[in-house]
C-alpha cells in the first residue's frame, strides 16, 4: 500500500464510540448526527446537574412581576377582552404556572432529604407566609366598604360573599359574572389554597410516576369537561368544583416532575434549553395572547400552555435569554411584593381614581401607572414591617425551606436542594 493511499485511510477512519460500534460504517451525515447527539447529551447531563444544584430560579421574580403589573394593567384599562391588549387577566395564569412549578420542585426535593417531606411543617410555612396579609386585607376591606361604600347592591353582595372569601371557597361559591363584585380577585386565591391543601398530600404517598400520572390525568380531565360543556359547567357545584382546577397550575406540577428526572429533563431540555428557546417561547407567548381569545376555551387552555413552556425556558438554564431582564433589579423587587400588589392594588388603584378625580383628570393610564406605583409602595411597606415578621416566624417554627442535601441520584451526582424562589408563593 502507497503512502498516499494509507495517508487517505487514516483521514477517512472514524472515531470509534463504544456503545455504537457501527457508527465507522455510517455515513457521513450521520456520523456527524451521532457526534451531535453525543453532545447535546453531554450539555443536557450538565445541565441537569446545574439544575438540581440550584436554590434560587433567577428569572422567576421578574416573571412575576410582568404578571402582576398585567393583572393592574387589567383592572385599569378599557381594552376589550378579545383583544391582545385586553388579556391582563393572563398574568394570574402566569402565577399558576410558577406556583406549581416551583411548590411541586419543592416537595420533590425535600423527598430526597434525609428528613424526607413534612407534611405539618408545609403546611404550617403556607399559612403563615399567605393568612396573615389575606385576612388583614379583608378585614380591611370589611371596614372599607362598612364606611364607604355607597352601592347598595354591591355592599350587600359583599357581605353574602364574606362566607367564602373567609374560607377560600369564592371560586365555587362566589358568582364571578355578577356586574361588580367586591375582593373579585379572591378567586384565584382560593384556587390556590385549595392546590395547597390537596395536592402536597398525593406528592407525599404517591410513588414512582404516580403523582405525574395524576397530574396529567386531572389535567386531561378537567379540560375535557371545559371544553365539551363551556359555560353550562357554572351551573352545577360539582361541574364548578372540577372545572375549578387551574390547568396552568397542573402544568406547572407536570413540569417540575419532568425536570426532576434526568430522562425526563433531557427531554425537555431539547427544546427549551437551547440558545434562543426563551425568545421563541417569549413570541409563541405573545402570538397565542393576540389569537387565542377567539377560541373560546380552547384559547384559555392554549394560553396556559404557552405560559408553562415559557416557565420552563425560564428555569431549564438560568443563563435564558431573557434571564438579564428578569433579573433587572426593580422587576425583582415588584415579583418579590407581587402578593401584597395583588391584594392592595384594588384599594391603591381606587385612591388613585379620587385622587385624580379632586384634580379633574379622568384617565385610564392615569389610573395604570399611579394605581401600580401606589400598589407597589403600599406592598413594599406590607412586606418590610408586616410580612417579614410571618416570614423569620415560620422559619423559626418550621425551619427554612432549603432541605439538606439529598442523596444523589444514580445517574445524578449532585445533591439537590430547594429553590430559595420556592420561599415565595406564587400567588396571585
Amino acid at each position: 500500500m502507497s503512502g498516499v493511499t494509507r495517508r487517505r485511510l487514516e483521514r477517512s477512519e472514524p472515531s470509534v464510540h463504544p456503545r455504537s460500534p457501527f457508527v465507522p460504517f455510517a455515513p457521513r451525515p450521520l456520523r456527524r448526527a451521532h457526534a451531535r447527539r453525543r453532545r447535546d447529551d453531554e450539555h443536557a447531563r450538565e445541565a441537569f446537574r446545574a439544575f438540581k444544584a440550584a436554590r434560587f430560579f433567577g428569572s422567576l421574580d421578574g416573571l412575576r412581576a410582568f404578571s402582576i403589573l398585567a393583572v393592574v394593567w387589567y383592572h385599569t384599562l378599557p381594552f376589550a377582552h378579545d383583544t391582545f391588549a385586553g388579556q391582563g387577566n393572563k398574568g394570574v395564569t402566569l402565577f399558576f404556572a410558577i406556583s406549581g412549578f416551583l411548590i411541586v420542585t419543592l416537595i420533590l426535593r425535600a423527598k430526597q432529604s434525609p428528613a424526607g417531606f413534612q407534611l405539618p411543617q408545609f403546611w404550617g410555612r403556607r399559612a403563615l407566609r399567605i393568612l396573615p396579609l389575606y385576612y388583614g386585607v379583608l378585614l380591611a376591606y370589611v371596614g372599607l366598604v362598612a364606611l364607604f361604600e355607597r352601592d347598595g347592591a354591591a355592599r350587600a353582595t359583599f357581605w353574602g360573599n364574606l362566607p367564602a372569601f373567609a374560607t377560600f371557597t369564592s371560586n365555587w361559591f362566589v358568582n364571578l359574572e355578577d356586574t361588580r363584585v367586591i375582593f373579585y380577585f379572591a378567586w384565584s386565591l382560593a384556587a390556590e389554597e385549595q392546590f395547597y391543601l390537596v395536592w402536597p398530600v398525593l406528592e407525599r404517598w404517591l410513588r414512582g410516576w404516580g403523582a405525574l400520572a395524576t397530574a396529567v390525568v386531572t389535567l386531561v380531565s378537567t379540560q375535557a369537561v371545559v371544553l365539551a360543556l363551556g359555560d353550562v359547567a357554572r351551573e352545577s357545584l360539582a361541574l364548578r368544583m372540577v372545572t375549578s382546577v387551574p390547568a396552568a397550575i397542573l402544568l406547572g406540577v407536570t413540569l417540575a416532575h419532568l425536570l426532576h428526572r434526568p430522562e425526563t429533563y433531557r427531554a425537555v431540555w431539547r427544546f427549551a434549553g437551547r440558545r434562543g428557546s426563551a425568545g421563541v417561547a417569549l413570541a409563541l407567548t405573545v402570538g397565542t395572547l393576540a389569537f387565542a381569545p377567539a377560541w373560546g376555551a380552547a384559547g384559555e387552555l392554549a394560553i396556559a400552555v404557552a405560559l408553562a413552556g415559557l416557565v420552563a425556558t425560564c428555569v431549564v438554564r438560568e443563563d435564558n435569554d431573557l434571564a438579564r431582564l428578569l433579573r433587572w433589579r426593580p422587576l425583582v423587587w415588584i415579583g418579590t411584593v407581587s402578593y401584597g400588589m395583588y391584594l392592595l392594588h384594588m384599594i391603591a388603584v381606587n385612591v388613585v381614581r379620587r385622587a385624580a378625580a379632586v384634580a379633574g383628570v379622568d384617565s385610564p393610564w392615569v389610573d395604570f401607572v399611579g394605581g401600580s406605583l401606589l400598589a407597589i409602595a403600599l406592598a413594599s411597606l406590607s412586606y418590610l414591617t408586616f410580612e417579614k415578621f410571618f416570614l423569620r416566624l415560620k422559619d423559626r417554627w418550621f425551619g427554612t425551606t432549603r432541605p439538606p442535601p439529598a442523596a444523589a441520584e444514580p445517574s445524578d451526582p449532585a445533591p439537590s436542594a430547594a429553590p430559595k424562589s420556592a420561599a415565595k408563593p406564587a400567588t396571585a
